[in-house]
């Protein structure tokens, strides 16, 4: 197993050298090897899936003394949640590469930092350190801003701008909270060691847990992002190339409610009990206001964006609960988020490019002309809703359980998001594909092509089999949620 979990970040790594070095004479070669390479990766997250290590929580694996005077190491591991990101991220990467246009695939910096994007997430869920975690989470800054400040819009260098300076300001506040840990580390254990199995063992005084907890999760919460750190998000979505968007909503915003599930809770849970009920009210806050905002939009892309505010709200409500529901439910939606999320943006990326408009108002009646189309948006807006039936229901409807135990109202109010989901969803559908086609140039709209169909189906097939079959999803993330939900507990009773 050990070498899967390093194959996992030298391949990307070495197909993004490889694609970097072909000359751009051969630019027919730059989107196929990046095919058969993600293919690769997501095999080997297949293989893990279907391990010993698929169910358990984290597990450390893989060994480098790096500063060995100081006890510093790079510590590689595996878990459960860590399974379902991974294997999320590589089915992503890989119908990113395989819907995108035929400007980017024949563009040799934009399939390489796909790559290098891909190899520095990957990073970051098999970390069994806070060093580690750490360098892969500024990582994924370096190919990110390349997508978007070469590739995106119009307003791009805006966007780019504002993304980074979010980025790097929450990672200040993770870097010195890995110093800090560090030195606590180092009083007790005379090393400087930071891995997780240190640190579950390491004893902290409360004072120390809350501000350690605060440092961490501040810089997490830009990640995710949560209101009012959230305005980053949109400007970058609408700004991105359609595939920069897919990786954003899909796996992107999910480091950060990984990083709080992963090390601001388990390692520093006073500090999680002290202030929860601030991160849950601006959850329940990020919700509403992120579903208001979306009715108002005329651009589609940006309607999707503030979607996604108010998606992961439910997550870091589910999180900031505390109970073994609401946190199962939150690493479940953090999926469904990263499925239905990632075929939204797919899907107008497709339309995009025949019309090179996101205005809804340019639209009506599209159905007429691409009745495939206009189904799947149908679908992938239900379960982006949450219609039962279908993934977008289940983690939602654990979170509301899970949650109502720990806040009734916050609860009752968040409740209320999943009716202006369905507003803002249905209505965007009503103007852009209801009616008769009354703009000339959407009658000769050609609807989607196979390879189109082909990037678009896996995401459709999962929204369909995890909202009939919750249950195998669930499984991954029994062992993890139950550790989580009995160690705040245990907090809980000695406060």
């Amino acid at each position: 197993m050990t070498g899967i979990i390093l194959a996992l970040l030298l391949v990307p790594l070495f197909s993004a050298l490889l694609v970097f070095s072909i000359p751009n004479t051969r630019k027919e070669l730059f989107r196929p090897i990046g095919i058969v390479f993600s293919l690769i990766t997501f095999t080997q997250s297949m293989y893990i899936l279907f391990s010993d290590y698929s169910k358990s929580d984290f597990q450390i694996l893989f060994r480098f003394e790096w500063i060995q005077v100081y006890g510093l190491e790079i510590n590689l591991g595996i878990s459960g949640m860590s399974t379902l990101l991974l294997l999320l991220s590589s089915l992503l990467v890989l119908l990113s590469l395989l819907s995108i246009g035929k400007d980017h695939s024949e563009s040799k910096g934009f399939i390489g930092s796909i790559l290098t994007l891909h190899f520095a997430i990957n990073g970051v869920f098999i970390s069994g350190d806070l060093i580690s975690l750490f360098i892969f989470f500024e990582a994924l800054l370096i190919p990110m801003y390349f997508l978007m400040g070469i590739w995106g819009g119009d307003n791009r260098r805006y966007a780019t701008i504002k993304f980074i300076l979010y980025t790097v300001f929450g990672s200040i506040f993770i870097f010195i909270g890995t110093v800090y840990t560090a030195v606590i580390s180092y009083g007790v254990n005379a090393r400087l060691a930071v891995d997780f199995e240190t640190l579950s063992n390491l004893q902290i005084s409360a004072s120390q847990s809350k501000t350690l907890f605060l440092l961490f999760t501040f810089g997490f919460l830009i990640k995710v992002p949560i209101f009012p750190l959230h305005t980053w998000l949109p400007d970058a979505h609408v700004e991105a190339p359609t595939a920069g968007s897919i990786l954003l909503a899909g796996i992107l915003l999910k480091v950060g409610a990984y990083g709080i599930l992963r090390v601001s809770i388990p390692f520093f849970t006073e500090g999680f009990l002290e202030y929860k009920n601030l991160v849950a009210v601006l959850s329940v806050i990020g919700i509403i206001y992120g579903a208001i905002v979306a009715i108002a939009q005329i651009d589609i892309k940006k309607l999707i964006a503030y979607s996604s505010i108010s998606h992961m709200g439910y997550v870091m409500l589910g999180i900031s609960a505390g109970e073994f529901l609401s946190i199962e439910g939150a690493i479940i939606q953090m999926i469904n988020h990263g499925i239905t999320a990632g075929a939204l943006f797919m899907l107008v990326g497709f339309i995009y490019e025949r019309r090179h408009t996101r205005n809804i108002s340019s639209f009506g009646g599209v159905k007429i002309s691409m009745p495939r189309y206009a189904a799947i948006f149908l679908f992938t807006s239900f379960a982006s809703i949450g219609l039962p039936g279908l993934n977008g229901f289940v983690g939602e409807f654990m979170i509301l359980m899970g949650s109502y135990s720990s806040y009734k109202v916050l609860t009752s109010i968040a409740a209320f998001g999943v009716v202006l989901a369905a507003i803002y969803m249905l209505w965007t559908y009503q103007r852009v594909f209801t009616g008769p086609l009354s703009n000339e140039e959407n009658k000769n709209l050609q609807d989607l092509n196979l390879r189109e169909t082909v990037s678009i189906f896996p995401l459709v097939l999962l929204m369909l089999f995890i909202g009939i079959y919750p249950s195998y999803i669930e499984s991954f993330v029994i062992q993890e949620a139950g550790n989580l939900s009995e160690t705040i507990s245990l907090f809980r009773s000695t406060k």
